[in-house]
């Protein structure tokens, strides 16, 4: 769908519940990337859920998730979203999250601008917005590289499991984006 030379992002199936368990049933890194209490699902749970979705497909009105994977062999490295996105005003949040062993490796910044690409190109928004706890210097990072401007920082806005920790945001205009 949108590509890489070595990652593509596609929307999940039902075939991808045990990955996606496994990515989001981490109780210490849904602390970091989650906004609400972490639930522990059951990977059936997972699976009915994107059956749902398959079945009754989402209108990708406010949302869009799409899941990273090599191109080389498929193997999955996460999950990407396009969140809030607000038509009349043209603007969108991203996120990304990543399994441990695929961090650290630059999936991340192809990710976000395989995100910006869609957004920009495929959804003609004008803004990106996103958004990270201040202590995320591997997040923070990437969206610098891939050209977002540090806008503000929210004091003690999130939980971090071990109080509110400072969350930074920061911003893209289609003007100032380079494909």
């Amino acid at each position: 769908m949108f590509t890489t030379d070595r990652v593509r992002l596609r929307p999940p199936t039902p075939d991808d519940a045990s990955h996606l368990f496994r990515l989001h049933g981490d109780p210490e890194l849904h602390l970091i990337t989650g906004g609400d209490p972490f639930v522990p699902r059951h990977v059936d749970q997972v699976r009915a859920r994107l059956e749902k979705q398959v079945a009754e497909p989402p209108d990708g009105g406010t949302a869009v998730s799409l899941l990273a994977e090599s191109v080389a062999d498929g193997t999955f490295l996460g999950s990407s979203v396009l969140w809030g996105i607000n038509a009349f005003n043209r603007y969108a949040h991203l996120g990304v999250t990543l399994l441990p062993e695929a961090r650290g490796q630059g999936y991340g910044t192809e990710v976000v601008r395989l995100l910006c690409r869609y957004g920009f190109r495929n959804r003609n928004l004008r803004r990106l917005e996103l958004e990270t706890l201040a202590s995320n210097t591997a997040m923070r990072r990437t969206a610098q590289k891939c050209g977002f401007v540090h806008e503000g920082t929210q004091r003690e806005r999130e939980y971090d499991g071990d109080g509110f920790a400072d969350l930074v945001i920061y911003g893209l205009l289609r003007r100032d984006w380079t494909p």
